[in-house]
């Protein structure tokens, strides 16, 4: 990963996160694994399988800056797993839509979306989606001025990576050093 750059003030505080040439590889991998899924002979969990793929498909696009793209895989796969009763894939997938409305400047809907899936990841407790959830709803408080808030979102989860081991704390770290140094 080549590492977000957090600037207070600019649009997207942290997005881009990886090379133009890892977004490529990130876009290929996730094309071959939905066609995989696709193709894959029916089963009790192929229509699962082809969802979940759709749901990484969306959000590799997100990360390559093609979150139009993304929005038009990320809504309807909402819809599906809540329909469908598929928790998990529901929690990581209002994640990518709320990030792909983030980065299409559609605010409101984002944050409603982000704070969905950041009170399901809390009530299943699933920490993983809680810490990412905080970090990527941080970024649209900043966007939107509420560093404040954004502040307490990045403390949250960087109580939670470090608790975990998580690498990705470092990304956390650089965006409080941000917010701190801009205040």
């Amino acid at each position: 990963m080549s590492g977000a750059s957090f600037v207070v003030g600019e649009p997207h505080f942290g997005r881009f996160t990886r090379t133009p040439e890892e977004n490529e590889d990130a876009l290929e991998a996730a094309r071959a694994l939905l066609t995989s899924a696709v193709d894959a002979a029916p089963d009790d969990d192929a229509g699962g399988a082809v969802l979940d793929a759709a749901v990484d498909l969306a959000e590799a696009l997100t990360i390559a800056g093609r979150e139009h793209e993304a929005l038009a895989l990320a809504r309807p796969a909402v819809d599906v797993a809540r329909d469908t009763g598929r928790g998990e894939t529901l929690r990581w997938a209002l994640l990518v839509l709320a990030t792909a409305e983030h980065y299409a400047d559609e605010a409101l809907t984002a944050e409603a979306h982000f704070r969905e899936a950041l009170e399901l990841a809390r009530s299943s407790g699933d920490r993983v989606l809680e810490h990412y959830t905080l970090h990527h709803l941080g970024r649209l408080l900043v966007d939107t001025g509420r560093t404040d808030e954004a502040v307490a979102c990045f403390e949250a989860c960087l109580a939670i990576r470090e608790e975990q081991g998580e690498p990705r704390a470092e990304s956390t770290r650089a965006a409080l050093t941000a917010l701190s140094a801009a205040s």
